[in-house]
């Protein structure tokens, strides 16, 4: 068997170290696809939390408006019964 040449070892190396580069580059790829991901699921998680707690905000108005109403229709129902009493 002959050996091979120091071009044809040369053309060999370029052939491995262009294939090494660019599975360097398919992995640097992947990564940032990762940390993209990682970041919108971080960001959508905030999202969450932020709609949930709006959420909870706007029931912990509810028992103050139903208390509102509910004491004005006690006055309304309670000036009646005087005005009633005083005839």
């Amino acid at each position: 068997m002959a050996r091979k040449s120091d071009g044809e070892k040369i053309d060999d190396l370029e052939k491995i170290v262009s294939t090494l580069v660019e599975r360097v580059d398919n992995v640097r790829d992947a990564m940032i696809d990762k940390e993209r991901f990682a970041v919108i699921e971080e960001r959508l998680n905030e999202l969450k939390k932020t709609v949930e707690e709006a959420g909870r905000r706007r029931w912990a108005i509810v028992p103050s408006i139903v208390a509102g109403v509910t004491g004005s229709i006690l006055t309304l129902l309670g000036q009646l019964a005087l005005a009633y009493l005083r005839k």
